[in-house]
């Protein structure tokens, strides 16, 4: 590939003085209303209170499920389990 000289090609020189770089500014937080933080905690007892209505967990009971997979003796059902997927992420149920 050979390159030719462009008529008018000439860029002129500019002088660029290089400055001492700025230091960061430390950022500025906005403050924290004392009702926003209210609210939050208020919120998050509400939800520990509603978590401990929740039924606890059967652990024994999902080990035995566990179990029960691991030795082949339920079955699953990839179709349907595929099916239960896309109809639940595409909002068709």
């Amino acid at each position: 590939m050979k390159i030719d000289k462009v008529a008018g090609g000439h860029v002129n020189h500019t002088n660029l003085s290089q400055t001492a770089p700025k230091s960061p500014e430390t950022p500025v937080r906005p403050s924290v209303s004392e009702t926003h933080i209210n609210t939050n905690t208020a919120a998050i007892e509400k939800a520990q209170q509603d978590m401990g209505k929740l039924p606890n967990v059967d652990m024994a009971k999902v080990e035995q499920i566990r179990s029960a997979l691991q030795r082949g003796e339920l079955g699953l059902d990839m179709l349907a389990l595929s099916q239960a997927v896309m109809k639940f992420h595409t909002g068709h149920e």
